[in-house]
């Protein structure tokens, strides 16, 4: 076994003589990671200084079976789903870059170079191709007169590969490829866009970012053998959890305390206990303590100079700083900012009843980056807040700002921090100027400048498209919104009910099938029997919100046909929870109108299911979102 720390850039060389790549293998599950970790990865190498540690890659290597002069194909073990996105990621940039206007003004011819490298660097980084070459060489493939290697080669499944080798085909990187029917409904073709779509348009912020990815650390090992490799994989993947940040600088603050005769450290450490029981998820104390200093930093007595945002790798020198400055004042406001941060995690720990539906909604719109101001209005005594209502409106504003956001992608995620601590700052500039903060002021500061939201025609096309596949989350929060403004007494479920598990009871139903391989019963409905047509308007149409309701329901209706799927099952035993099935079991969202010519239909009365009743339901439906969602004084255009 070899193991090394390499950056990027020496993993996949583009160096004179560099003969490794990347092949995760047949038998590895198809590519699988969604907007969260895309999200997750450009918010990494945005946020984080050059040299980010992005984990182990455990590969197979046999180099002496390989022939002399042969390139070195490494069979990845663990490490597929980052190595395969950032290679998607690197697309997304060459694609970018490669359209920039050659007559671009340059600063000196220094500055053109250095973008002609980076381009040729992309594409060595994507493919590499060989003239002289063995008919049979592993792991390459005939481009015309030459033999091409990808540098990460994406398993087969699920038509990976044949994506992939489109894509590089469509960049211009190998000679064309066909594509294959349904590939944009795929993950990569997902992941291609989103990157394509989420990038900035500054050539210089495009370039900063292809040297960040090139300087990220993994540690690279390598293997003989299967066995060698499974085990390997098996003993770092139950290793013990590793110290958190959070537990780093609990124990500086304490032992600083100690060392200054400040407090008792027993006494302490029970206090600290209750921001661990307030915050008990490892990855919440984290962003809380990101969110700590970007609420308070207007404060000179938190803010550290040179760092104007708490990054994960500046996290341990801010609160080192803080702590050497003060360590008793920074552990009281913690543990008072904790309590509240606490509450807006867990509404039910004690959240007054005025705020506590209001946090819950919070919480399922997905608007965790929100709580950084909601710490900051938290901070204020009722006499700074102009309106006695002011948290709650406050709550329910930026509950509306997230479901536009989260759905738009508007403004951008790398935006959002930055945007906030805006906000905040001009909050507390207000604050110190009149002694109080309106509410009026505080809605014009979150709706303008930097984090200004998506326009209603933004709102309305997003609304509009495949809204499944590109953020189901959302996906179901505007379903269960839906339900709950139409909903009657005649059966209102829990549609937020967990099983033991933690798993939803009630989840998304696909009224025309998820399944790409419809039955001959679908294909008959949604097109007379023709099963090419049938496909396109599947593609087209199986994701969007008109296609789209919840059931709690066995698996095999899943697949049935429109009138089995309508059939009432009442009172039905599932998952724990009693549930009447089908799509006139009175749920509202099942009952939610729309017309087809002049007649009115819904999903448990209408007769057939096709592209018009998809479409005709959509526009219905997001019809009610744009007016659900409009902020005060907005006017559709």
């Amino acid at each position: 076994m070899t193991a090394f720390s390499f950056p990027f850039s020496k993993i996949i060389s583009i160096e004179q003589g560099a003969r490794e790549h990347y092949h995760i293998p047949k038998y590895q599950r198809e590519y699988t990671w969604g907007r969260r970790e895309w999200e997750k990865l450009l918010q990494d190498i945005d946020e984080n200084d050059a040299g980010y540690f992005m984990g182990s890659i455990i590969c197979i290597m046999d180099s002496e079976t390989v022939p002399p002069l042969d390139e070195l194909v490494y069979e990845v073990v663990d490490g597929q789903q980052r190595l395969t996105t950032l290679s998607l990621l690197m697309m997304a940039l060459y694609d970018r870059l490669s359209q920039a206007n050659p007559e671009t003004d340059f600063a000196d011819q220094d500055d053109r170079d250095n973008f002609q490298m980076t381009l040729t660097s992309l594409r060595n980084k994507l493919v590499k191709k060989k003239k002289d070459f063995r008919q049979d060489e592993a792991g390459g493939f005939r481009d015309g007169k030459a033999m091409a290697f990808c540098r990460v080669k994406p398993s087969s499944q699920n038509h990976n590969l044949d994506d992939y080798l489109y894509r590089l085909g469509k960049l211009g990187l190998i000679g064309e490829r066909p594509k294959v029917p349904h590939a944009g409904n795929r993950q990569l073709s997902r992941a291609f866009k989103y990157f394509r779509d989420q990038l900035p348009e500054a050539q210089s912020a495009l370039l900063k970012i292809v040297s960040k990815i090139n300087d990220l650390n993994f540690v690279l090992i390598s293997v003989n053998s299967q066995s060698d490799a499974f085990t390997l994989f098996e003993t770092l993947n139950n290793r013990g959890v590793p110290l958190s940040a959070i537990d780093i600088i609990k124990n500086k603050m304490l032992a600083e305390m100690e060392r200054q005769k400040q407090v008792d450290v027993d006494e302490s450490y029970e206090r600290w206990q209750e921001v661990i029981a307030a915050i008990p998820d490892a990855s919440d104390q984290e962003r809380f303590l990101r969110h700590f200093y970007h609420a308070t930093k207007f404060d000179q007595k938190i803010k550290v100079d040179g760092v104007p945002r708490a990054v994960k790798s500046k996290l341990i020198h801010v609160y080192e700083t803080l702590i050497k400055r003060d360590a008793a004042f920074i552990f009281s406001q913690l543990i008072d900012k904790g309590r509240v941060y606490g509450l807006m995690l867990d509404p039910d720990s004690g959240a007054s009843a005025e705020l506590r539906d209001s946090l819950v909604d919070l919480a399922r719109v997905g608007a965790t980056p929100g709580y950084q101001i909601l710490l900051y209005l938290g901070s204020l005594s009722p006499a700074q807040l102009s309106e006695p209502d002011f948290l709650r409106r406050a709550i329910v504003l930026l509950a509306l700002y997230y479901v536009r956001r989260n759905v738009t992608d508007t403004p951008p995620t790398r935006t959002l921090d930055q945007a906030h601590m805006d906000l905040i700052e001009a909050c507390q500039e207000s604050v110190d100027a009149t002694g109080h903060l309106a509410f009026s002021k505080f809605q014009s500061l979150l709706l303008s400048g930097n984090g200004a939201p998506s326009t209603l025609e933004q709102f309305r096309t997003a609304l509009s498209g495949p809204i499944y596949s590109t953020n189901v989350g959302m996906a179901r929060y505007l379903l269960c919104k839906l339900d709950a403004v139409h909903h009657t007494r005649e059966y209102k479920p829990d549609l937020w009910a967990r099983d033991d598990k933690g798993k939803f009871v009630w989840t998304i139903e696909h009224v025309l099938p998820q399944t790409e391989r419809i039955s001959a019963e679908w294909v008959d409905m949604v097109a007379g029997g023709d099963r090419d047509k049938a496909e396109g308007i599947h593609a087209e149409q199986v994701d969007r919100l008109g296609n789209l309701t919840l059931s709690g329901y066995n698996s095999k209706l899943a697949v049935a046909s429109l009138s089995k799927k309508q059939e009432l099952a009442k009172d039905k035993n599932f998952l724990g929870h009693k549930i009447n099935i089908g799509y006139r079991n009175g749920l509202a969202l099942n009952n939610f109108p729309f017309k087809i010519g002049k007649e009115q239909f819904c999903l448990a009365n209408v007769p057939r299911w096709g592209a018009a009743e998809i479409e005709n339901r959509t526009t219905a439906m997001v019809d009610h979102l744009v007016q659900l969602y409009r902020f005060p004084d907005e006017v559709h255009k």
